[in-house]
């Protein structure tokens, strides 16, 4: 090993030393907003967001359609069903229904 790869392996380990203390931070910042009271509700609504986006890609996949073929049957950009599928976009009721039709499967909706 030369004097370079060592000195190049030596700063990948600080790297790396500094990479897990960036990302332990991290985790105890998003541990405390997640678990603040007074973020209830804004996180049960991501929560819900993200349980209907697993839906719709669970629903789209099972029907074995790509995001592209899926678009096309709705009438819309393949970058919008993506946008569904990440929980980045919110999706109407009316929407749903139709992706889940395309999917061959239907809305349930249940309030507890």
């Amino acid at each position: 090993m030369t004097n370079e790869d060592k000195i190049l392996a030596a700063e990948i380990k600080e790297l790396q030393k500094n990479g897990d203390k960036v990302y332990s931070k991290q985790l105890a910042e998003r541990e405390a907003l997640l678990n603040n009271p007074a973020n209830a509700d804004l996180v049960r609504k991501v929560q819900l967001g993200m349980l209907v986006a697993q839906a719709a890609y669970k629903a789209r996949t099972s029907a074995k359609l790509t995001q592209k073929e899926l678009a096309k049957k709705l009438h819309t950009r393949q970058s919008y069903i993506a946008e569904v599928e990440k929980g980045k976009r919110n999706i109407t009721i009316d929407t749903l229904e139709r992706y889940a039709t395309a999917c061959g499967k239907h809305v349930e909706l249940k309030l507890v």
